[in-house]
């Protein structure tokens, strides 16, 4: 049994999913799937982090980040996509959405970051860390202007802030 962690890669180009495998063997036990209905086959309790395209023909990347969270499993979601975000990513129960081209680095960063992060996650923190990429996504790629005028930008910010205060509250 391996003690690295397990990383589902998920991308309905081949050469994308065996790309990105192969820069995360090194560190990481690695499944592939080529598309969603194969990802849900291969999510089980040993994966800890999932590479999610957005963007594919069976099942969409939303699909299965859905069913992967009604089945209860608590795994890290990246969603890694040619999809540019919208306001619509507040509400996906991922923990960071990358838009592609990724490089190995970036890819690598986040997925460390992750990691580190687990350690430490308690009372919230994920949580916050997933609100907090979620934000730094939308301003990346929106208009910031725009954005700050929509109530799910807003929304986004007070709940950002509330979860803040409360762990230093708590802290």
């Amino acid at each position: 049994m391996s003690t690295q962690p397990t990383i589902l890669v998920v991308d309905d180009e081949r050469e994308i999913t065996d790309l990105y495998a192969t820069w995360v063997d090194d560190s990481y036990h690695v499944k592939t799937a080529y598309d969603g209905q194969s990802a849900l086959e291969q999510i089980d309790t040993d994966v800890d982090v999932v590479l999610l395209d957005r963007h594919m023909p069976d099942l969409t990347g939303d699909e299965v980040l859905a069913e992967i969270r009604r089945r209860g499993h608590d795994c890290w979601i990246i969603m890694v996509t040619a999809v540019d975000p919208g306001l619509d990513i507040v509400e996906l129960d991922i923990d960071d959405y990358v838009t592609k081209p990724v490089s190995r680095m970036q890819l690598t960063r986040i997925i460390e970051n992750l990691r580190v992060q687990s350690r430490y996650t308690q009372n919230g923190r994920r949580e916050l860390e997933a609100l907090s990429n979620k934000m730094e996504t939308l301003e990346d790629e929106l208009d910031l202007e725009e954005l700050e005028e929509t109530e799910t930008y807003q929304q986004l910010e007070a709940d950002l802030k509330e979860m803040s205060d409360a762990l230093v509250e708590d802290g």
